[in-house]
Parts: C-alpha cells; structure tokens; sequence
C-alpha cells in the first residue's frame, strides 16, 4: 500500500461530437504558423533575487559590526524572527560575524500577486569553519527580509532542482499531491516522529536519522536522568503554523521542503526532595533567565528550521531531512 499521505482525485471527463460536412483541411503550414504562447513575465526575477542577496547579506555584516539588534529584528520575519532575537541578546549584541561563499540561487516562477521569495545558498565561513548554508528570503512592500535560515548536514547532498528553460525553480503549492508527503502535513509528521520514534504510526515515512529518532532517544534519556533526581522531563514537538512552508521541485519529481518546528521542554518536580535549586539551567538559555536557582520547575523553547527532501508520489524511499539549525528562543522559570 503506498504511503504516500495524499488525497484520491476522481477526474471527469465529457466529450461531445456532432456531425457535419468536411471542412477544408488547413495546410501545413498554416497549422504550424500559429505562436506559441509567451510565459507571463515572474513576479520576481533572478537577477533581483541576486542583487537582493547580495545587498542583504552585505548589510547584514553591517548591522552585525555595529550590534545592531533593533536592525536585525526589522530585517527578519517569520522563524528568524526570535532566532535573530536570542542570538543578539544572548551574545549581549555581539554576534557572530560571517563571510560569504558565491552564491546559488533557487527562484521559484511566481505569478503576479504572491509574496515574492527566493532561497540562496552559500558558503558560511567563520574562522577556519565552513557551513552550507540554506536561507529564504520575502520581500513585503519595498523590504526583503530573511525568514529561514538552515545548515547542510555533513554528509547531505543538495538535491538538483527542477527549472525552465529560462532556469526558474518550479513551484510546489503547500497541499502538492504529487509528491509522497504534501509539503504542509511533512511538519507534523516530523514532529511525531521525534517524539515517538520508530514505534510511531509515521516513522516509516521518514527516514531515521540524528534529527528524526535521535530527538526521541534524547527525550526517553533525559526522562531517566531526570527521573531520579524527583522530575517529570517533558518535550513536546510541534509544526510552527503561523509561519509558512515553502516547496519547490526536485528534478527527480521530489520536493525540496523549507519548514520550521518550536520544540517546548518542561522540568517539572513530582516529589518533595527535588533538587530545585541545583537543577542545572542551560548555558543557551541562561540570557532569558532572571533567575539562578530553580526550585520549582523551568520550561524553554527552541526554533528548529528544517530542509527535507520528499520523493515523488510513486517512489518507495522516504522523506530524509537534509538541513537544520536552531537556538532556544524562549526560557522561564520558577523559583
């Protein structure tokens, strides 16, 4: 049975003919004579997507140089939003400065009237450390902002994209059935998996790995340790439904998927002789804490941004998560 989780389409098709006198035959070359239609001109087009990234991620060690947290907020949206906030917070509005690889860009043919995005990848160098990194970027009136920002996994291949002649990406709507796992249903199966591991109803569409059954081995670990000093360890998974999904195909008919997930963690005691107070706090989270002991419980959230590769609707391999980055984004406690 397939798994691809897609729904059944029932096609109708209603053809009539009449009958009447034979009409002139057209000759050869009236019948090839006819132009074919021209594409409607993009929404946005692959030299401003490149001129686009290449102001921003200028700018962007600008703001960086110069601290400038309030600036970086204007320049992010959706999931880069409180990631962009925890990181100029926590480092006290000294971030880490980055230099630039070229760039390649993936620039989906848009029709008039979309919210104009692109995604660009580049080389991501700090020091003697080299990263692929995988961004999205909107633009909202005359303003492009960054909404997603993930990192190649080590052993990961991107995959090669699907253009057009003229080398525009093809664009996948969030509820695609063509592919084995519509874009818009991939966050929450992803997030059931690193909660329930190989044991879940959905582990065999998604293929296991670090970032997929390795978040369950985690939590099942953490409610051992945290179990005995007199704490309920709980993390909970979740597709980030306020910001969007976005798709473009793969030139095998897969899907390249940009998604975000929150991840939300709670310590809380369930026996008197807890350890409150000597409960350690992450070394991430201690600059959204007001607090250095804990004698009731602490709770904290992560920003996960996800790249996964989708096979086609008639391929049996699974969906594989290639890309991710994060930081917690939230923290809070009880004393």
């Amino acid at each position: 049975m397939r798994r691809a989780l897609t729904l059944s389409a029932v096609v109708l098709l209603l053809a009539g003919c009449t009958t009447q006198a034979p009409a002139p035959r057209p000759s050869p070359v009236a019948a090839t004579s006819k132009p074919s239609p021209t594409p409607a001109p993009p929404a946005l087009t692959i030299d401003e997507a490149a001129e686009a990234a290449d102001v921003f991620l200028g700018a962007d060690d600008v703001i960086r140089s110069m601290g400038d947290g309030r600036m970086a907020l204007e320049r992010a949206r959706d999931g880069q939003d409180p990631l962009a906030l925890a990181e100029y917070r926590s480092s006290e509005n000294r971030p880490i400065r980055f230099s630039w690889g070229p760039r390649k860009l993936i620039v989906p043919r848009l029709p008039k009237g979309v919210t104009p995005w692109f995604a660009a990848v580049a080389e991501r160098r700090h020091g003697k450390e080299r990263q692929t990194s995988i961004m999205t970027f909107m633009k909202e009136g005359q303003f492009w902002q960054r909404g997603f920002t993930t990192l190649l996994n080590g052993d990961a291949v991107l995959p090669e994209v699907e253009t057009d002649a003229e080398g525009y990406a093809t664009l996948l709507d969030a509820r695609d059935q063509s592919i084995a796992i519509s874009p818009n249903l991939l966050g929450p199966l992803h997030a059931t998996v690193a909660e329930e591991g190989p044991k879940g109803f959905t582990s065999g569409l998604i293929e296991a790995g670090p970032l997929t059954n390795g978040f369950f081995d985690d939590i099942a670990l953490q409610k051992k340790i945290y179990e005995k000093a007199g704490y309920d360890y709980i993390s909970i998974f979740a597709a980030a439904a306020s910001y969007p999904v976005q798709a473009v195909r793969t030139a095998d008919g897969g899907g390249l998927l940009f998604y975000t997930l929150t991840r939300t963690t709670q310590w809380i005691p369930v026996l008197p002789n807890a350890l409150g107070g000597h409960l350690p706090i992450p070394a991430d989270a201690k600059w959204d804490l007001t607090t250095t002991e804990i004698l009731k419980d602490r709770r904290i959230q992560e920003t996960q941004q996800f790249l996964a590769l989708v096979p086609p609707r008639t391929s049996e391999a699974r969906a594989e998560i290639i890309a991710y980055d994060g930081r917690i984004t939230q923290a809070s406690a009880t004393e």
